[in-house]
């Protein structure tokens, strides 16, 4: 069986819920159908590499974000056309095709906020049903555990999780670093993000539920979360936009290899503060569509709340994801602090 027209895109929204797996064939190796939007390909070069590469690709956790998804699956098809020739092991993921279907971030809760074994809590709702979104990120879960399984002489472990956003950003392609209670870093991976055209980096301060996070939890794989730019529709993505991600992922693809960049012009962020919603009146006193990493006056009181505000202690110090409209107990956004990355400790292998 094959996929029509190559299309791994049209086949997952065809099927937003379930897929019967199957295998198929593309020139130079096996793929398998997994489960709907979940694909699996295993290129016969693979067993005469000495240093095998595993990655995960990832895409539409969030479903209206799609300029990736279009990217991934144009990727995709010149695999199985023949265009592009697989040297590596690979796994696409179309994370929520339900939402991407409905052109919504999410459909009950947010996906990427349920990964590492927190889509537990939302496995039952009063109706007994559970949120489809948890449902989904189990089944996720449990595909990342069983591809990695499959790799016994795999020496390099991938998952890039790629987004866009609705806000925009002072720096317009940035990575979210998982956090790591030993932060020693990997050149290569740095490197990669550079020719990537990624433009910022931003050091997670603490575990999370994220889908990166959970592949470098539970399988040590390098993972980072990947900002694009911009959401749009299917259809309107100016695809050229991607052009340094694309070609960095082409020679990943083609030849194992990390395609590199001068570390010099990335800039790393750590985080200073997380910003925790504790009243009912809790506000930031930024605008609507403040871009994500405005940086702000030493002093500037960046919350009001009745039961605590907060004020900037350094200038330069920014804001990333800020959104007050959340419950109370949850993060509000992040006050992150630019730093160098020559004060980061690297390894020099990837």
């Amino acid at each position: 069986m094959q996929i029509s027209d190559n299309d791994i895109l049209a086949l997952t929204l065809s099927n937003p819920t379930h897929l019967d797996p199957f295998e198929f064939v593309f020139p130079g190796g096996v793929g398998f159908v997994v489960d709907t939007g979940i694909f699996r390909f295993e290129p016969m070069s693979t067993r005469l590499s000495n240093d095998p590469v595993s990655l995960v690709l990832s895409v539409g956790i969030h479903g209206n974000e799609t300029g990736p998804i279009e990217l991934v699956n144009q990727l995709v098809k010149n695999i199985l056309s023949g265009k592009l020739s697989l040297a590596i092991r690979l796994l696409v993921v179309i994370g929520n095709p339900v939402s991407a279907n409905q052109a919504t971030r999410f459909c009950e809760v947010n996906l990427n906020r349920l990964f590492n074994g927190a889509w537990q809590q939302y496995l039952t709702n009063e109706e007994g049903l559970g949120s489809s979104e948890a449902r989904r990120a189990e089944r996720l879960e449990k595909a990342v555990s069983d591809f990695y399984a499959q790799d016994s002489h795999c020496t390099l472990r991938l998952h890039y999780d790629l987004h866009t956003a609705i806000r925009g950003s002072k720096y317009e392609k940035f990575a979210v670093h998982p956090f790591m209670e030993e932060p020693v870093y990997q050149h290569a991976q740095f490197g990669f993000l550079v020719a990537s055209g990624i433009e910022a980096v931003l050091l997670s301060h603490q575990p999370t539920t994220t889908f990166s996070y959970y592949s470098y939890a539970a399988h040590r794989a390098n993972s980072f979360t990947i900002e694009l730019g911009k959401v749009h529709p299917f259809g309107e993505n100016d695809l050229s936009s991607f052009t340094q991600i694309q070609k960095a992922l082409i020679i990943l693809l083609e030849n194992a290899t990390l395609a590199q960049g001068d570390l010099s012009s990335i800039q790393v962020f750590a985080v200073q503060d997380a910003l925790v919603k504790n009243a009912d009146d809790y506000q930031l006193t930024i605008a609507e569509d403040e871009e994500n990493f405005t940086d702000f006056e030493e002093g500037y009181e960046l919350v009001t709340s009745s039961a605590d505000g907060y004020r900037i202690t350094k200038t330069g110090d920014a804001i990333v994801f800020p959104n007050a409209k959340v419950p109370i107990g949850q993060r509000a956004g992040l006050v992150v602090r630019p730093i160098a990355i020559n004060s980061l400790a690297f390894e020099l292998t990837s």
